[in-house]
């Protein structure tokens, strides 16, 4: 076939009018599990001390009848610290960029600031959770809070189980070889937080091991796991792939995937290959400067401005955690 002569086609049409979706599709996660999960309360130095202590290891006690006492040494408490951290986002938007016709937003100062706000948020997220320790900073280096990873002691790493000091000033060493998870190496974690005397809620962890963790219920040799599965009335059947859920000798946890432990690119061999054993009666983050949006002085034909927090992280009590680091995905 062949088009009719002189046929008038949109191949020459001039003044065709566009057709744009007015709806931008933006998938990139802005969750924040742990940021979200964590208790907030303000803080009024940015440098934000705490206390720990402990008691006395169990020992044979038997005192002689009418025996003379002699007072035990007392040991002090432990004071810890975190720096607050000051992140931001800066937008800058053209008057004409907010004078022109758009799709998919109305105003575009707006959308800048709703699209930069999401990614301060996952900033803070990994910030918070890094395996970076403290730093006080100057008039010339910007002053960074201890991450997470840096505060606990009981440590997972490889096939050994290592107490770290849990003060924010040493970064955790990665396994010098990745290593198939295991539960056992759940198991491990969870004694070692519990015999402190923690109570951990949450196990934390980035996608492809939280595929590797519920393999494991379903898999051919699924060690002492078992799956327990809830069925409250007649529904179609569903294929159950995944574990939420994980019922250990020591409590319950719920299993959260954070995608910000796998879409950060700083800390490839540790955070994005840790399992986070999370008690939240013992974390929370300080607050000095809260999340606001700040309008620049105009000094040209666009609009300024910046969203700000400035925050810390408290690990109340470091033993009450643990992680487990060092496995290949």
């Amino acid at each position: 076939m062949t088009i009719q002569t002189n046929a008038f086609s949109t191949y020459e049409q001039i003044g065709i009018k566009e057709n744009v979706s007015n709806i931008i599709n933006n998938i990139s996660p802005s969750e924040t599990p742990f940021y979200s999960m964590v208790k907030k309360f303000p803080v009024s130095n940015r440098l934000y001390q705490w206390q720990t202590d402990a008691l006395a290891v169990p020992a044979s006690n038997a005192t002689l009848e009418g025996d003379a006492l002699t007072s035990t040494a007392a040991v002090p408490t432990v004071l810890l610290d975190n720096r607050t951290q000051i992140s931001t986002k800066v937008l800058t938007v053209t008057d004409t960029a907010q004078a022109v016709a758009t799709y998919g937003r109305g105003d575009e100062y707006e959308y800048q600031i709703v699209k930069r706000g999401k990614e301060l948020k996952t900033d803070i997220e990994f910030a918070l959770l890094k395996n970076t320790v403290k730093d006080a900073g100057s008039t010339g280096t910007a002053r960074t809070c201890g991450g997470f990873c840096t505060y606990i002691t009981n440590v997972v790493n490889g096939t050994a189980n290592i107490t770290y000091s849990g003060r924010g000033t040493t970064a955790l060493t990665p396994a010098t070889a990745t290593t198939a998870l295991t539960y056992n190496f759940v198991a491990t974690a969870m004694t070692a937080a519990y015999t402190a005397g923690g109570a951990p809620q949450y196990m934390m962890m980035p996608p492809l091991l939280k595929r590797a963790f519920s393999s494991l219920a379903y898999s051919a040799t699924p060690s002492t796991a078992d799956v327990r599965y809830n069925l409250s009335s007649d529904k179609p059947a569903t294929a159950v792939g995944t574990v939420d859920r994980y019922l250990s000798d020591f409590g319950s946890l719920d299993v959260m995937v954070n995608r910000v432990q796998a879409r950060q690119t700083t800390d490839t061999t540790v955070l994005s290959k840790s399992i986070f054993f999370i008690d939240p009666r013992y974390v929370r983050c300080g607050i000095l400067q809260d999340f606001q949006v700040v309008p620049m002085a105009k000094r040209g034909l666009a609009d300024e401005a910046f969203i700000r927090q400035e925050y810390t992280l408290e690990v109340g009590a470091p033993d009450a955690h643990a992680i487990a680091i060092g496995f290949n995905q």
